[in-house]
Formats: structure tokens, C-alpha cells, sequence
């Protein structure tokens, strides 16, 4: 019962979300170029209605007239669909004629959105979480909440601070359409309608970029293919290390495309990038200035979604624009990579504190020889480096090198999986084209944004979480893909017996599923469990406080304790003793004195007093010390999950009363 009520409620937003975000996009497209493809109209036209909506929600929210946002984006879009009437659903007939396209597409939603469609859910004893959705995807969830209440948003895991140092607008998307219909659970939102169309859009858009590039639908769909269904060769050492052949996705380090989802900014650069590259492309071809203007609104705010996705966009864009302007005289291009550069800086400054440094640590090859001896246990090799490093000959050096190039190789290739077809056409397309792909706008923005995507993490590493840094990877994986779409099609081209053709495709399908599908095995499988659960006494809790309390209230809760975990045998584990997340905050939009430690790191100012603070009232000491803490940190409520107390809290030293109790929660009021 309660899934066929999800799926209904899943249709009733798809409906809400085409009707919010695609006719003004639809609008604007038409008024730029009525002669576009299908695929290209509703890709472009969602994208140009996702940045206008999170634009129009910070700006109103900012301006404190956020009542307006629903009836001024209802008016534009009512007004398209009155203008346009029955024009503005043709693009969408595209399904109806291309069933292969809807086929892939739905097989990649699937694919991808499975990371996400079962944690969050509400199942007999709780809500289950797996994998890292316990507190990446809470994490997000309580950001969504912190945005109902105000732009810019509350720190929801630290009281008194707003977000900082994180790029937080894909939550503005979310969390603003979860404030303008309160229908939707969030839950629901963040772990199963919104990875839907974020997933569509992954594939519309790449589809209508890799199609019109290479003017072939057949690559087109080859190109969906290697985005949504191709993973690393992680397998081949998950096997030869006595696992299954079902594994091993990051025994390179970097994430692969079929998991993109379970990092929700990171899913809408991999749609806002294409969409992107799409709008240049176009603008190249047409050198209409209006293309100029679609570009630059598609990629304005781009770095405040991820950071790295403006970044690697930036610097492709940079030298496509050195291209345009030394060999084709053009300015035009120039122009927007120093516009887009000025909107991308001042989005990024404006989430970011001034007392901020550097995020990036100038650590090169950390990732290259952590995978040779963490992530497949070649310590021999590194032993041997050392080893000829020690010595300093020129022969030592000679032999470092071979060590090094061998590493790197493994690194590339063994991310790369069956992408690595793509290295075929890059450098066919060098010696045929005599160095001239080089003069080609597009083509460089391709190729220096891909590399973009590589050269980062082979030379720097983040601080707070020292691996964040191979997401980059993803970019280069990505564009590496379209690459490879072209070659495989060329491949099959060149193959005259049907048969064979048959074959090459099934091999290729062969060698880069396996981890895909072991994605969902090592998720789901029948000898697996989920990590983190909610109980429904929790769940009660948390409910109470929600509906018993104002919304900018502060609330403290227990240090985590790493050791607690060993109480409980079996998974699920109690979510507090399993990870600090920021639970709390998820389910009640209550703002947390202190949560989720893992990402309040990586915001200023530093968590160490706060840590310290809540350390000393736990321990029952410094009654006085306590009842001033409490007032000073306007703390509201405390709320403890009764296994995690290891002495009782002395309700009367503490100036605190019973605010709601059940079986396994306690929830204290603080005495004013």
C-alpha cells in the first residue's frame, strides 16, 4: 500500500516538475531557435528551467519575498503553455517514435536511481539506509529542511552559523520545491522523485550533445550507453583477489557514472555540463549571439551546484576561447569565458567564507600510489620505488619512471574500463586531422575539460576529506565516454559480417557491466543488509519534537561514540551508533548544536570547541558550567537515544525537564 501511495505521489510530482521547469525554458528556447531537435528541446528547456528556478528562489529569499516565488513561476509558465498550446508537447513525441531512447533511458533511471529508491524508506521497523545514504544522503535531506526556513540556509549540523564552503544549490532546488509543496516528504524527494529526472536529464541532455557533435544518432545512443551501463575493471582484481566477478567499482579510487546519484550536486553538473556543451556547440555552428546568452544563463551558477563542474567548464571554455580568438578572430567566445568566469567567482565567493582558505593540498600521485598499495595491495611495487629512489642514479631514475608510468597507466585504464575505446578515436582524430582537431572550439573544450578532469587529482588531494578530490575524475571519465561511443561505432562500422558486429557488442557489453551490476549485488544482494536504520520509536520521537516545537529551536545531542556499535551484532545498527550524521535534523528541520562532524569539518569556523563542549555536558561534572552552557549555546532541547547514555542526566542540576519519553528515546526540555 504504502509503495503504490509513493508511486503515486512520484507521478503526481512528475507532473508538477515538468509543469514548474520546462514551458518558460520551452519559451525562451523558441524565441532563440525554433529549428532544434526534439531531444535537444526538452533537454535544454529543463535545464534553462532548473537555473531559473534556484535563481529566482535565492534572489527572493534573499530579498525576503519568498511568497512570490510559486506565483511569479506559475505565471511564466502558464503563460507559455497559453502562448504555445499544443506546440509546447511536441519535442516529447520523441518517445513515442524513439523507443530505443525511452528503453535506455528507463534501464539507466533504474540503474542509477537504485543507489538511491530504498534508503529512506518507511519498512516495517524504520527507515532503512544503505551504503553511504545514512549520512551523505541525511545530510542533504537536512540541508532541504534548513532551506524551507531561510536562504541562505542555517548550518543544519551547527547552530548559529549559515552553510558555508559548500555548494549547496542543488538543496535550493530541492528544498524549495519541497517548501512550495509540503505534500512531498523530503525523504521522498531527495531519495526517490528527484533522482529520477536527475537521471533523464543525465541521459536527454548527453544524448542531444553526443548526437548533434557527431551528427549520428547511433552514437547518440552509444553514448547513453557508456554513461549509464560502463564501470571500472575493478572486477578483474575483485576476482583475481578470490571476490566475485560483481564488484570492486573503485578499486581505482574514482566512482563510477551507474552511482552518480548517491551525490546529488555531482548528478546535476553531469547534466548541466552537457547541457552546456551542447548550447556552445550550437552557438559555434549558428554563431548566433543568443546561443551566447542560453550558454551563459545554462552555466552561470554552475560552480554553486559543484565546484568542480564550474571548473572543469571554465577551463575547457578558456581554451576554446584562446582558439576562437587567435584563429577565427572571434571575441564573442572570450567574452563569455570571462562572464561565466565573474558569475561562477561570485557564486562560489558568496557561499564561502572570507576567513577560508585554499581547499586543494598540492599532494601529486597520492591517489596513484594509495591505489597501488591500499587498493591492490601491490606493496611490492612501492617497495621496489622506494627502494630505486634510495639509490639516485640515473639508472635508479630510469627505473622510477617505468614504475610510475606503470602505476599511472593502471590508474587510467583501470577507471577508464571499456571507455578506453575512446583512446582509438582521440588519437585517430589527432593524426588525421593533422593537428587541426587543435583549432576546433568544441573539440578543445572537450579535450582540455577532460583532461581538466584527470590532471586534478593526479596532483592535488582536499583537505578535511583528503580522497574528495576524485570527482574530478568523473569528468574525464564522463567526456572520455563520448569518446569512446564514437570509437565503438566506427569499430562496428568498419566490421562487414553481421555476426561479428553482433559479437564485438556483446563483448563490450560483457567487459563493462560487471561492476554495474555489482553495485546493486554488494547494495541488495540476498546475503547483504542495510547499514543504518530510524526505529519506529525513533521515528515517534522525532515526530513529536517536529510537531511540539518551533522551528529555529537548537538542539544538542550525544558525542558519537565509534565504540557503541559493538552493542549491536547485526545490521541494520541503530543510525547513532552506525555513523555521526545529522538525523536528527532531517526528520525534525530542527537546527543540531553540533552533527555530522565529517561535514561540519570541512565548513568554518572548526567544530574542535563545540566537540569539546558537548564532551564536558555529557559527563555530569560542572552542573554550573552545564546550566550556562545550555543558555549560552540557546540550546533548546536535548535529545538522546537512551542506549547511548552511559549515566543517567541529573534533570534537576541541569535546570532540564522530560519533554516526551518511549522505549528508546528521551527527548529534555531546557528551563528558561
Amino acid at each position: 500500500m504504502l509503495i503504490f501511495q509513493t508511486l503515486i505521489y512520484g507521478f503526481i510530482f512528475l507532473i508538477l516538475f515538468f509543469l514548474l521547469f520546462y514551458p518558460f525554458g520551452f519559451w525562451l528556447l523558441h524565441k532563440t531557435d525554433n529549428a532544434l531537435e526534439d531531444q535537444e528541446v526538452v533537454g535544454l528547456s529543463l535545464c534553462i528551467g532548473v537555473i531559473l528556478f534556484v535563481l529566482t528562489a535565492i534572489l527572493f529569499g534573499l530579498l525576503n519575498l519568498r511568497f512570490l516565488v510559486l506565483p511569479l513561476l506559475l505565471i511564466l509558465n502558464v503563460g507559455a503553455i497559453v502562448k504555445f498550446r499544443h506546440k509546447i508537447l511536441k519535442p516529447w513525441k520523441i518517445f513515442l517514435y524513439d523507443k530505443l531512447l525511452l528503453v535506455i533511458l528507463i534501464l539507466g533511471i533504474l540503474v542509477q536511481g537504485f543507489i538511491n529508491f530504498p534508503s529512506g524508506f518507511q519498512y516495517k521497523d524504520g527507515l532503512y539506509f544503505w551504503s553511504s545514504q545514512g549520512h551523505d544522503g541525511l545530510w542533504h535531506v537536512s540541508s532541504m529542511e534548513a532551506i524551507k526556513e531561510s536562504i541562505p540556509p542555517q548550518n543544519p549540523g551547527f547552530s548559529g552559523e549559515v552553510i558555508y564552503n559548500y555548494h549547496y544549490l542543488v538543496d535550493v532546488l530541492m528544498g524549495e520545491f519541497a517548501r512550495l509543496f509540503p505534500m512531498f516528504s523530503s525523504l521522498d524527494l531527495y531519495f526517490r522523485f528527484f533522482p529520477v529526472v536527475f537521471s533523464f536529464l543525465i541521459g536527454i541532455t548527453i544524448f542531444a550533445f553526443v548526437t548533434r557533435w557527431q551528427n549520428n544518432r547511433s552514437i547518440g545512443y552509444l553514448g547513453l550507453f557508456f554513461t549509464y551501463f560502463v564501470g571500472s575493471f575493478g572486477y578483474i582484481v575483485n576476482y583475481l583477489h578470490g571476490g566475485s566477478i560483481f564488484g570492486g567499482e573503485t578499486t581505482f579510487w574514482a566512482a563510477q557514472q551507474n552511482t552518480i546519484l548517491g551525490n546529488p550536486p555531482h548528478a546535476t553538473s553531469h547534466f548541466l555540463l552537457p547541457a552546456f556543451f551542447l548550447a556552445f556547440l550550437v552557438y559555434i555552428q549558428k554563431r548566433n549571439i543568443k546561443w551566447v546568452l542560453i550558454s551563459f544563463l545554462i552555466g552561470s551558477i554552475l560552480a554553486g551546484f559543484k565546484v568542480s563542474g564550474g571548473f572543469v567548464m571554465l577551463v575547457g571554455l578558456g581554451a576554446a576561447a584562446l582558439v576562437d580568438l587567435i584563429f577565427y578572430r572571434k571575441l564573442v567566445t572570450p567574452i563569455l569565458a570571462i562572464a561565466l568566469g565573474l558569475s561562477n567567482i561570485i557564486t562560489f565567493r558568496s557561499m564561502t567564507s572570507p576567513q577560508a582558505a585554499s581547499f586543494l593540498i598540492f599532494l601529486p600521485w597520492w591517489f596513484v600510489r594509495t591505489m597501488v598499495v591500499v587498493k591492490l595491495d601491490w606493496v611490492d611495487l612501492e617497495l621496489r620505488r622506494q627502494f630505486y629512489l634510495s639509490l639516485g642514479t640515473w639508472n635508479a631514475k630510469l627505473r622510477i619512471i617505468q614504475f610510475e608510468t606503470m602505476a599511472l597507466f593502471i590508474f587510467v585504464a583501470g577507471n577508464l574500463g571499456m571507455r578506453i575505446l575512446g583512446l582509438l578515436e582521440i588519437i585517430r582524430k589527432i593524426i588525421t586531422s593533422r593537428g587541426k582537431v587543435f583549432i576546433q572550439p568544441v573539440e578543445v573544450m572537450l579535450l582540455v575539460s577532460m583532461m581538466t578532469g584527470l590532471i586534478v587529482p593526479l596532483l592535488f588531494v582536499q583537505k578535511g576529506l583528503i580522497y574528495n578530490n576524485i570527482q574530478f575524475m568523473q569528468y574525464f571519465l564522463l567526456i572520455f565516454g563520448f569518446y569512446g561511443a564514437v570509437a565503438t561505432y566506427k569499430i562496428i562500422l568498419l566490421v562487414k559480417n553481421y555476426a561479428v558486429k553482433v559479437l564485438i557488442m556483446v563483448l563490450i557489453v560483457c567487459f563493462s557491466i560487471p561492476t554495474v551490476i555489482g553495485n546493486l549485488v554488494e547494495f541488495y544482494g540476498p546475503t547483504t543488509n542495510p547499514l543504518a536504520k530510524i526505529s519506529n520509536s525513533e521515528l515517534q520521537a522525532l515526530s513529536y519534537l517536529k510537531n511540539n516545537s518551533d522551528s529555529e529551536v537548537v538542539v544538542l545531542n550525544m558525542p558519537f561514540n565509534k565504540n557503541l556499535q559493538n552493542k549491536f551484532t547485526t545490521q541494520p545498527k541503530p543510525i547513532y551508533a552506525w555513523y555521526d550524521t545529522s538525523y536528527i535534523s532531517a526528520l525534525t528541520g530542527r537546527v543540531s548544536y553540533l552533527a555530522s562532524e565529517h561535514v561540519t569539518l570541512l565548513f568554518y569556523p572548526t567544530t574542535d570547541q563545540r566537540i569539546e563542549n558537548k564532551k564536558r555536558f555529557f559527563e555530569q561534572t560542572d552542573f554550573a558550567w552545564n546550566r550556562e552552557f545550555l543558555q549560552k549555546a540557546k540550546i533548546s532541547f536535548i535529545y538522546v537515544a537512551k542506549n547511548e547514555l552511559d549515566k543517567p542526566l541529573d534533570m534537576e542540576k541541569n535546570g532540564i525537564d522530560v519533554f516526551f519519553e518511549n522505549d528508546e528515546a528521551l527527548i529534555l526540555k531546557v528551563k528558561k
